[in-house]
């Protein structure tokens, strides 16, 4: 298959070459010509495009994805509704297994008890697990996605190999166990992922975490790519703790989906930049970000801690227990340092909106406020024990199965992370299925951030390098720059109007300007319309282990 690309805006992903008019040629996966692009060739095209001065340029990475799992069911086009996410923002490669949380390795005893954990954040497959290794879910994988993924080693899913969810530190022994397991699971892997407000890891000490990452870098170079302990009150110990266990630990650092939460701790901003700059004199450094003042997450992240060791049904247990209830109250009221408190640093319950419940059972409440629940069983107040009352109420009806909008952010900071030239984009995107109206940055994070460039004066060049090359050359992926023998997945869209359309309340509304979208030389969105091919064309994104 041979397609022309005229008068294209070239913009290589260098990050330094200025855009220039110019054609590409592409045969079968890779670009054959790219500049002045013959007419003895241009009339050998199977297809000539003609771009009209829009820009070209190498596809998106998004480096924070939940997509591995639901996201593998077929959407209204005949493609994975992750993949129709993605190809809508420009993306053609998506990193799974985050926050800790890939979905290997597992035992076999855990398999439903994890899945239930991650469905409010990845959805739910069609069947039960079938794998145990990472091995294993890849073959089940293969085939399921049109874009290329990529997994990180999740932590807590080592953990449970050899914890389960107990709530206590790890033994030397159990260290070690835990070891033996990173090591032998990490070569079909991209790095290490901890997510330290999720179960079983925010069960951990910086020992555990340095020992992981220490046994990861035995096998191969990688980062550290971690859900903060904190990203309130205690975000300068928290982000201390992961990059002090990076460094001890040999290997890289990427600063995850880059926030500060709750209004009181906006100025902590220097302080965060400054620990990042020192890192970076000592390792490999990269940070991502979502250009969202609201976050998305499963919704018992609400709960203390110690709520949520051991199964869903134990769990659920204690939701009903009145004497659990009022001193949950209590430490979800008062505590603020001890664990990362959502509905403090969202402002109460107003600050955290609903985006996903059971099907059948809670939908009327997709969209509003934990404190519409409160309003609606009488409580006013949204600060009473009534109101919390309502809200441990609606989570048992649910079966806990509840996903959150947290509105915790400002412009001004969002603003200055983004400003970073070592600032990658990610869409942290959770899958949508019955029952769920997510975060709108699934689909809106990368034509935001294009809009968000253009009106802060960021030339594209630098955005399409921290969209596309930046994040290849930190995991060890192919270089994808734009050049003869390069890998054909890139985008064509318009820079002048690009931008996202959706919203919180609509979160499905398809983008404005980013037209065409080809993986390995197939077009997947041709004028704004996904195309299913026959096969689909995603592949494995795995780096090299040592020598």
């Amino acid at each position: 298959m041979r397609q022309l690309v005229r008068n294209a805006r070239i913009v290589t992903g260098d990050g330094q070459t200025a855009p220039f008019l110019g054609d590409i040629l592409i045969v079968d996966d890779v670009i054959a010509e790219m500049g002045a692009v013959s007419w003895s060739e241009a009339s050998n095209a199977d297809r000539i495009i003609d771009a009209a001065g829009r820009a070209l340029a190498p596809s998106f990475v998004d480096t924070h994805n939940h997509g591995a799992l639901g996201g593998t069911l077929l959407g209204s086009s005949g493609l994975p509704v992750s993949c129709e996410l993605a190809i809508l923002g420009g993306v053609t490669k998506r990193i799974c297994g985050v926050d800790g949380l890939s979905p290997a390795p597992v035992a076999e005893a855990q398999r439903s008890q994890y899945a239930a954990q991650l469905k409010p954040l990845d959805g739910a497959i069609a069947g039960d697990w079938t794998w145990s290794s990472v091995a294993e879910f890849l073959a089940w994988h293969r085939g399921r996605s049109i874009t290329d993924m990529g997994i990180y080693l999740g932590h807590s899913a080592v953990r449970r190999v050899v914890m389960s969810n107990v709530a206590r530190v790890a033994t030397d022994a159990e260290i070690t166990a835990m070891m033996e397991v990173v090591r032998r699971e990490a070569p079909l892997t991209l790095g290490l992922s901890t997510g330290l407000v999720y179960n079983p890891a925010v069960y951990c000490d910086q020992r555990e975490i340095t020992a992981l990452v220490r046994a990861f870098n035995a096998v191969k170079p990688g980062a550290l790519f971690p859900h903060l302990r904190s990203e309130s009150d205690n975000i300068v110990s928290s982000l201390k703790e992961v990059v002090e266990a990076s460094i001890d630990g040999g290997g890289g650092y990427c600063n995850e989906h880059s926030k500060i939460a709750g209004a009181h701790n906006y100025d902590r901003i220097g302080e965060v930049e400054s620990i990042l700059g020192d890192a970076a004199s000592l390792i490999p450094t990269m940070e991502n970000m979502y250009p969202y003042t609201a976050g998305s997450t499963t919704g018992d992240a609400i709960f203390p801690p110690a709520m949520r060791a051991g199964s869903r049904a134990e769990f659920l247990g204690r939701l009903a227990d009145p004497q659990v209830r009022r001193a949950m109250i209590d430490t979800m009221r008062n505590d603020t340092t001890s664990w990362d408190n959502f509905i403090h640093f969202c402002g109460g319950l107003r600050g955290i909106q609903i985006a996903g419940v059971k099907p059948g059972v809670g939908d009327a409440y997709l969209g509003r406020r934990l404190s519409d629940v409160a309003r609606d069983a009488g409580a006013v107040d949204p600060n009473s024990d009534a109101a919390f009352e309502a809200v441990f109420d609606f989570f048992a009806v649910n079966d806990g199965e509840i996903a959150i909008i947290t509105h915790y952010g400002n412009e001004a900071t969002l603003e200055r992370f983004f400003r970073r030239p070592t600032m990658a984009i990610c869409t942290d995107g959770l899958m949508p299925g019955p029952g769920q109206k997510p975060h709108p940055r699934a689909l809106g994070s990368f034509p935001k951030a294009l809009r968000m460039g253009r009106e802060m004066g960021i030339p594209l060049e630098q955005m399409i390098w921290r969209m596309s090359t930046l994040p290849c050359r930190f995991l060890n992926l192919p270089d994808p720059t734009l050049r003869v023998g390069a890998d054909a997945s890139l985008v064509l869209f318009v820079p002048e109007s690009v931008g996202e359309r959706n919203d919180y309340l609509d979160p499905f509304m398809p983008p404005e300007g980013i037209d065409m979208v080809w993986i390995h030389g197939q077009l997947v969105l041709d004028h704004a319309r996904l195309v299913a091919p026959t096969t689909f064309p995603g592949r494995l994104l795995t780096s090299p282990v040592n020598p």
